[in-house]
């Protein structure tokens, strides 16, 4: 089933009460969302958690008619994104996003945090011990290896002691509460971020490489005003050297340093807006990544989408809200509902579309796949065909070619609405009955054809297939 992962402007833009209410958005997303799968992601709690609490719930249920129970979330002990069964009036409240905001918040103290962490029961002696060993490592005194050089014109120097600790006298804890600091500011304070770009841009002008001007051509620009290092080879680069970086990891730093170096330029930064806020448009790229559409009408967003997508081989198409609009008719034409006219565009896109691989199996019998223009059922993107079966099934790039339960779901319904029940007498799907990944869904039986839809092993993951076979 095709995955839309809109970002949490789009749901905005679809609010009656909304100044920038857009009707036809609305209108298009009422008749998609029972045919296609809204995804949603622990982004947009990101950004719901920096409005009003009196909202939450209302904006959480409204979310919901349209992405129901479809989630994406980061773990970060598997290291890896996980696609749950999770209502958004379930998963937004899994996080306690007032700890978070504290973590943020400049008045607080990591030195003071962590030495409570051992302030448990001053009545253990070894808890004391440890307590007494950690301060007495963060006092340790360390020398200033980063002491401002006096060469520094005075117009740099401030902005290098923001980020780097001035003093001569160190010790690990300065130094550990200093780069914290720096961090927190960086990522709440807009000031903060505008001066590490202004950094940048004071370095090389960044109208000779960004990407408003320059597009896909950015990086050989960047290269010629960057000593000789393109972007995508100093990331590459930093990528190789660091062996604990997972997809998540890079894919994240690529997108946000785009931003960090000018490539692109975000739109004007609102007063509380700091790296945070391109840090949750990253998080939002990347769970669009595992669906087959992002729609976004930020266009600081789609270009650092765009950007990083290429680089890391994602094929997630990028709508803004009119692209969007104008596929209005491609999604409602792959709704299947006559047998007919089904029959008749199968055998067009079979005779017709791209031939991307033939295999020869006896000299009369040869499997041709093809590469479908007409998405049946919006999901089925390949044709397997030979004299005596078509076998329809999907295939997605690396990072999205998994199945979702809900998508067997949908399948299976729009069938039993084209073919009625099957052979067993089984109708619309039962997640009790048919989650247990059955090799066979649903079985159909004519008196010219078998019918058979259920999963398959496509090109390096699993999906949906559904097979007609001839009968002789």
């Amino acid at each position: 089933m095709l995955r839309v992962y809109c970002d949490t402007n789009i749901y905005s833009l679809i609010k009656e009460d909304n100044k920038s209410f857009n009707s036809d958005l609305r209108e298009l997303m009422d008749e998609l969302k029972d045919i296609l799968i809204f995804t949603y992601s622990h982004a947009h709690h990101l950004d719901l958690s920096n409005s009003l609490q009196e909202y939450w719930q209302k904006d959480l249920e409204f979310l919901e008619t349209y992405v129901k129970d479809h989630y994406f979330n980061y773990n970060p002990l598997k290291k890896d994104a996980e696609c749950l069964l999770a209502k958004p009036t379930e998963s937004f409240y899994d996080t306690d996003f007032t700890v978070y905001k504290n973590y943020l918040n400049p008045d607080f103290d990591i030195m003071e945090s962590l030495l409570n962490e051992y302030d448990i029961d001053e009545d253990d002696e070894i808890i004391k011990t440890h307590n007494e060993i950690f301060k007495n490592l963060l006092n340790l005194s360390i020398p200033n290896l980063f002491v401002t050089n006096e060469n520094i014109e005075d117009s740099q120097k401030s902005l290098v002691e923001r980020f780097l600790p001035s003093q001569e006298n160190l010790t690990i804890g300065n130094l550990t509460s200093h780069f914290f600091n720096y961090g927190q500011r960086l990522f709440s304070d807009k000031e903060e971020f505008k001066s590490l770009k202004k950094m940048i841009s004071e370095y090389a002008d960044t109208d000779k490489y960004s990407f408003e001007k320059w597009k896909d051509q950015y990086d050989e620009k960047f290269k010629e005003n960057f000593q000789g290092k393109s972007f995508t080879e100093i990331m590459q680069q930093l990528f190789d050297s660091v062996p604990n970086y997972n997809e998540y990891d890079k894919f994240i730093l690529f997108f946000s340093c785009l931003e960090g170096y000018n490539i692109t330029k975000d739109k004007p930064l609102r007063k509380s807006q700091g790296y945070d806020s391109i840090h949750t448009d990253a998080n939002h790229a990347w769970y669009a990544s595992f669906s087959d559409f992002l729609v976004s009408d930020d266009k600081g967003l789609r270009a650092k989408a765009y950007i990083t997508y290429k680089f890391f081989n994602i094929e997630t198409e990028i709508f803004n809200v009119d692209d969007f609009l104008k596929y209005k008719i491609n999604f409602l034409q792959q709704e299947e509902v006559s047998w007919k006219a089904f029959v008749e565009k199968l055998l067009h896109e079979s005779e017709n579309s791209l031939i991307i691989e033939k295999n020869a199996i006896t000299q009369d019998e040869v499997f041709v796949t093809v590469k479908n223009e007409h998405h049946f059922f919006n999901y089925f993107n390949r044709i397997l065909h030979s004299t005596n079966s078509v076998i329809l099934y999907c295939q997605r790039s690396f990072n999205s070619n998994f199945i979702m339960y809900k998508e067997g779901q949908l399948l299976t319904n729009k069938l039993i609405n084209l073919l009625g029940s099957d052979s067993n007498d089984m109708h619309y799907y039962d997640f009790e009955k048919d989650s247990d990944k059955n090799e066979v869904i649903r079985h159909w039986l004519t008196e010219e054809l078998e019918i058979i839809f259920g999963y398959a092993q496509n090109n390096g993951g699993i999906c949906y297939c559904l097979e007609l076979l001839l009968k002789k």
